[in-house]
């Protein structure tokens, strides 16, 4: 009985996983489309741009193109904010441990800062 007891909770578990697993692809997709990847996609974008002075541009200068760069550092900075926002609501509701909490809700205000500011950066180079 034990036996059968053990392969119930590995299916439980392993549910549990592949669900989780899943969720996380979701967001990952999700936050990919937002980054601009859909737009790379359809359109066929180059990695990036050159400089009539010979170097490389990462950021198009037009507001209504962009290059595969950019959704990388776009994709990133969206990375930033949702972990900043896991980090907050795990802080949030983590009890008894006030030390771990406090690392939670750092590492959360921290990882938004980084997006607010990058983003604001990357809409002023526009």
């Amino acid at each position: 009985m034990s036996f059968l007891k053990k392969i119930s909770d590995f299916y439980d578990k392993a549910g549990q996983i592949l669900s989780s697993i899943f969720e996380y692809l979701v967001v990952i997709f999700i936050i990919a489309l937002l980054g601009g990847a859909l737009f790379d996609m359809v359109q066929k974008v180059p990695p990036e741009g050159g400089s009539p002075n010979g170097g490389i541009i990462v950021v198009a200068p037009t507001p209504s193109y962009q290059f595969q760069a950019e959704t990388y550092i776009m994709g990133a900075l969206l990375v930033f904010g949702t972990v900043g926002f896991i980090a907050l609501f795990r802080a949030a509701n983590t009890i008894g441990e006030k030390r771990y909490a406090a690392a939670l809700a750092t590492l959360g205000i921290i990882s938004l800062l980084i997006t607010i500011i990058g983003t604001i950066y990357f809409a002023s180079l526009k």
